[in-house]
C-alpha cells in the first residue's frame, strides 16, 4: 500500500522527453521564454543562466545516473538509477526496508524541471530562495543550485524536500536486482 500511495504522490510529476534527442537552447524553450516576456524583460540572461543550469544538470542526469535522497511525509526514499539499455530505476523505503523497481524517470526532479521548461503552461516565479517552477499537471517546486548543478529540491504544495548527486546508488541497485532474481 505504501508503495501505491508514494506512486500516487508522485506520479504529477509526470512529463515528456525522449531519450537521445538534441537539447534545445534554454532561451527557446517556451516557458523561459514567456517567463523573460512577462516576468522579466530587463533581466533575460538571469533567466537563461537559470534553464542552462537545468539543461546542463539534466545532462548530467542522462550521462551519470542520479540518486535523490528525498523525505516525504515523514518518510525517507532514495530513488536511484545507472544509465543502461533499458531505464529501471530503484527506490527504497529506508523506514520500511521496502524496495521497487520504476521505469518513471518523471520522478526524478531534474528530469520533470526539464520537461517543465518545455510546456507553455510552466510559471517561472523569481523568489526569495531563487526561483520555482509551477504546472498544474506536474506540481510545483523549487531547486536548489550549487555549482551551476540542481543539488536539492523541495515541493511547494506537496511536503518532500531531497538531496541530489549525480551517481548511481549502486548498493540500493544492487538490492533491487537481488530482489528481482529472487522473485
Amino acid at each position: 500500500m505504501k508503495k501505491l500511495l508514494l506512486a500516487t504522490l508522485l506520479l504529477p510529476l509526470l512529463a515528456g522527453c525522449a531519450d537521445g534527442e538534441a537539447l534545445p537552447a534554454a532561451d527557446e524553450l517556451p516557458a523561459v521564454k514567456n517567463f523573460i516576456a512577462t516576468a522579466a524583460p530587463e533581466e533575460p540572461e538571469e533567466v537563461v543562466s537559470y534553464a542552462d543550469v537545468i539543461r546542463d544538470s539534466y545532462q548530467l542526469f542522462l550521462e551519470n545516473g542520479m540518486t535523490e535522497e528525498v523525505t516525504s511525509a515523514g518518510d525517507r526514499y532514495i530513488l536511484t538509477y545507472e544509465p543502461g539499455d533499458e531505464f529501471v530505476a530503484a527506490l527504497y523505503n529506508l523506514e520500511f526496508d521496502d524496495i521497487v523497481g520504476v521505469q518513471q524517470k518523471e520522478l526524478f526532479t531534474v528530469y520533470s524541471a526539464w520537461a517543465m521548461l518545455s510546456e507553455e503552461a510552466t510559471v517561472i516565479e523569481q523568489t526569495e530562495q531563487g526561483y520555482s517552477l509551477a504546472h498544474p499537471d506536474y506540481g510545483s517546486f523549487f531547486i536548489v543550485i550549487e555549482d551551476g548543478l540542481i543539488v536539492g529540491g523541495s515541493g511547494i504544495d506537496a511536503g518532500w524536500s531531497g538531496e541530489f548527486r549525480y551517481e548511481p546508488d549502486l548498493e540500493v541497485l544492487g538490492r533491487l536486482d537481488s530482489q528481482s532474481e529472487g522473485e
